[in-house]
């Protein structure tokens, strides 16, 4: 029995994802966010979120209808700056690029981050690279070009 066990062990180590259920016994995906819901025009949504170590983020997002979307993740100071811009003052912002996708119609995003506090937005404002339809003539009406977007976030 005792010849048997590091030979077990070595043959588990050559297998792939021998191990990989041992890694999310020991440190599970975990649930940010998941939902479906409207972004009207000139809004956004602001997910907030932490992860107290470094940590592998993942996020999906699919419109679903409506015009294209902007998707930003950055810290909490960018998101001042960002809400500013979204105001319609002249103010940018910088945001984590491997965890955003702007004038997007969905995307499946991966990254790893440091431990600290984050924000996402999902946005349909000018302020971003995706805009909603301008509909300022003299015979449009001014509809709510909102979207419907599906989202989840998770990390591990």
């Amino acid at each position: 029995m005792k010849k048997i066990t590091p030979l077990l062990l070595s043959v588990c180590l050559l297998l792939p994802g021998c191990l990989d259920s041992v890694s999310d016994t020991v440190n599970p995906e975990r649930e940010l966010f998941d939902d479906n819901t409207f972004v009207n025009e000139d809004q956004h949504i602001k997910l907030t979120w932490s992860v107290d170590s470094v940590a592998t983020i993942r996020m999906e997002f699919d419109k679903q209808e409506g015009p294209n979307l902007d998707f930003y993740t950055m810290t909490e100071i960018n998101y001042e700056k960002y809400e500013q811009c979204a105001e319609g003052e002249d103010e940018s912002f910088v945001y984590f690029a491997d965890l955003s996708d702007p004038n997007s119609g969905g995307a499946s995003l991966q990254a790893d981050v440091d431990a600290g506090t984050y924000v996402t937005v999902i946005d349909n404002t000018d302020c971003g690279e995706a805009q909603p339809p301008d509909q300022s003539g003299l015979l449009s009406n001014d509809d709510n070009d909102r979207a419907r977007v599906d989202y989840r976030i998770t990390a591990q």
